[in-house]
């Protein structure tokens, strides 16, 4: 009891940490001051939660890798270069992931930070020695697509680092205040509702429904909106699950606006107490052949602790269940690029590890 006691003191510290968005939207998500699912789903924090929490934050030790994960570093002129007609990807941890396409760059849902929490002293640690790049190697990038605003996909550090070097920050409603906070000019924001879209030359991305839900304290529960994503790169297609749990969106994403060359798949931080806000490993697998993806990167996992099971578990049950279906996958290193179409990274390089 006392571990349940010691969470909720830790959560209090972070209510008061934050503050409450009182901002009104023109959309028909958006009611009773707060944004809402396609179907209402339960919110909140109760006691069997505070029980997960607190296991992540102090005996993370059970899940986490016993030694420090490698990432490659990426070579700055790789990631200004002409991909000449290729789609390419790196998977830069959790769910941050480079695309390139020709001379175009977007970066979905940079994290730089070591921690992914409101403490710098505590909360989900980083498995990887390095990022797999520093921000001042990216060269100019097109578009930054945050998918919502938890602490693992918007992070103050990398926003700051790559605030003078993105052509646009592309986030969901109400995310862009904290661009603007800290210091991303507003003429550089576009923030969007589900279904809307922006067009820049040869890229066109659209925001498109997930099953999530926001908040980086309590009283801002809800506040600002969630989104998944289809990129257009080119004549390329690429999904962007955000965070999502599983629902029949994919299917109807996939009769929309699919086919998809890549879909990029949140497969971690699953747990029975939130099975509304998070796919497990296999229902990834289910909503990807919904989605009618081609080629598959699994995202959010292998980086930070943020559920209760072993770090390799989401990689185990996501490939086995992708080998029975016949999906096709991609499971690089952090840092390794792969091209769509071309040599597809299957190895197993977590069974190096602990």
């Amino acid at each position: 009891m006392g571990k349940i006691f010691l969470a909720a003191a830790l959560i209090v510290v972070v209510v008061f940490a934050t503050y409450e968005k009182k901002a009104v939207y023109a959309s028909e998500n958006f009611r009773d001051g707060k944004f809402h699912n396609l179907t209402e789903t339960p919110t909140g924090i109760s006691g069997n939660k505070l029980g997960s929490i607190y296991r992540i934050l102090f005996q993370s030790g059970k899940f986490s890798p016993k030694e420090t994960i490698k990432a490659h570093r990426i070579n700055p002129a790789y990631a200004v270069s002409n991909t000449e007609g290729q789609l390419q990807a790196v998977w830069l941890g959790h769910a941050s992931v480079m695309l390139k396409y020709d001379n175009l760059k977007i970066i979905t849902d940079p994290v730089f930070s070591e921690r992914v929490s409101p403490f710098s002293f505590m909360g989900p640690k980083r498995f990887s020695d390095i990022n797999p790049i520093e921000g001042t190697d990216m060269g100019f990038i097109d578009a930054v697509i945050i998918s919502h605003n938890h602490y693992d996909h918007l992070d103050e550090k990398a926003v700051k680092a790559l605030k003078d070097r993105v052509g646009m920050f592309v986030v969901p409603l109400g995310v862009g205040e904290y661009l603007k906070e800290w210091g991303v000019d507003p003429l550089h924001i576009v923030e969007l509702d589900w279904f809307g879209s922006l067009s820049m030359p040869d890229i066109k991305i659209t925001a498109t429904p997930a099953q999530h839900r926001s908040g980086r304290g309590y009283f801002d529960g809800n506040k600002t909106f969630w989104a998944s994503w289809v990129i257009e790169l080119g004549g390329k297609r690429v999904y962007f699950s955000g965070d999502s749990g599983y629902t029949d969106i994919f299917g109807n994403i996939g009769q929309t606006y699919g086919p998809f060359d890549l879909a990029l798949m949140d497969i971690g931080a699953y747990n029975s107490k939130w099975p509304y806000s998070h796919m497990t490993p296999e229902q990834a697998v289910q909503a990807s052949v919904e989605l009618g993806a081609g080629l598959v990167l699994p995202i959010h996992w292998g980086t930070f602790t943020l559920s209760e099971f072993h770090w390799k578990e989401p990689a185990d049950r996501f490939t086995a269940e992708a080998e029975k279906s016949g999906l096709k996958y991609v499971v690089p290193e952090i840092g390794q690029p792969f091209t769509v179409g071309g040599y597809n990274p299957t190895a197993r390089w977590w069974d190096n590890y602990k």
